[in-house]
């Protein structure tokens, strides 16, 4: 059987469909940079500019809870957001937290205490949060949001993509912190245990420090998150479309056996989660210094093959 992120309750077109009743409803000010990824905002309302982001771990929070995988856990969250500021040249330097909870207790504790340690270890700060107890709302459950403030040192050039340019990947640890209704519905229907499977199924989200180098170096950079890797390429490559070519990876290959190839580009990261355009003159300092992998190259149409 075929499982799909819809039967698992998460429906992506629902979701786009909300974002664009959104941004139709704002009336942006002057001082909002055009930025068209969406990654972030960018504010110029100080020199240099900053920029903002928010994100959530999402439902793998119900399984770090299941486990105690905590430092994981706090790893989701600064990676959501961390990530996502350094997509528009932004250098993270503040976070923010927000636990809705129905009683604090020592999991909280645990929690934040992590979080803290790896903000820390990022360069980053716990600058200010709200931890907000309400057990008419959240019943056994909890939930963890992060908001995250970067200094930008460089606007991407997003714009100036265009066909023959190169798509560097960078791996993922694992499959990150998207896609968790559907993978727990895996789990469930066919009965499988995370202590069984041959990789660590919980490990938390890479944090791409690496990539504050080669703002100077990249056309594009593109996290990714919801919507799996398809929605990352096409949020930098607008009209354009690529042909690449995904290293295989176990957990994927695991994956893979209970969804279609389709709807994994479309919910998972596919073992990439940083994906950087680069100018073929750029190419080989790019690679070394992020221990990158080429993908494929921009071109006028799509294709995406798995497995080399």
């Amino acid at each position: 059987m075929k499982y799909t992120y819809r039967d698992a309750g998460v429906d992506v077109e629902r979701g786009e469909n909300f974002a664009s009743h959104v941004k139709g409803k704002v009336s942006l000010p002057n001082w909002v940079m055009r930025e068209p990824t969406g990654y972030a905002a960018v504010l110029e309302v100080c020199d240099p500019p900053v920029a903002v982001t928010t994100d959530g771990i999402g439902t793998k929070l119900l399984l770090h809870r299941k486990y105690g995988t905590w430092r994981y856990a706090a790893e989701d969250l600064v990676a959501m957001n961390y990530n996502d500021l350094v997509c528009v040249g932004a250098k993270p330097i503040a976070f923010l937290d927000y636990l809705g909870v129905e009683k604090i207790s020592e999991e909280h504790r645990e929690f934040v205490d992590a979080l803290i340690d790896v903000l820390e270890s990022v360069g980053m700060k716990l600058v200010g949060g709200e931890t907000a107890e309400m057990p008419d709302v959240y019943h056994g459950d909890w939930d963890a949001v992060g908001f995250a403030v970067g200094v930008l040192v460089r606007r991407i050039p997003v714009e100036t993509v265009k066909v023959g340019d190169v798509v560097v990947g960078l791996p993922s640890s694992g499959f990150h912190s998207n896609g968790w209704s559907l993978i727990r519905k895996i789990l469930r229907e066919e009965n499988l245990r995370i202590e069984d499977l041959p990789f660590d199924l919980l490990k938390g989200t890479r944090i791409y420090t690496e990539v504050l180098d080669l703002f100077d170096r990249v056309k594009a950079i593109a996290h990714v998150t919801g919507g799996g890797i398809l929605r990352a390429l096409r949020r930098v490559l607008g009209n354009l479309g690529a042909h690449v070519t995904l290293p295989n990876r176990d957990f994927v290959d695991w994956v893979l056996k209970y969804v279609s190839f389709e709807e994994a580009i479309s919910t998972f990261n596919m073992g990439i989660g940083m994906v950087l355009i680069v100018d073929r003159k750029d190419l080989n300092e790019v690679l070394e210094r992020s221990g990158g992998t080429v993908l494929g190259s921009v071109e006028k149409d799509w294709k995406i093959v798995y497995g080399r």
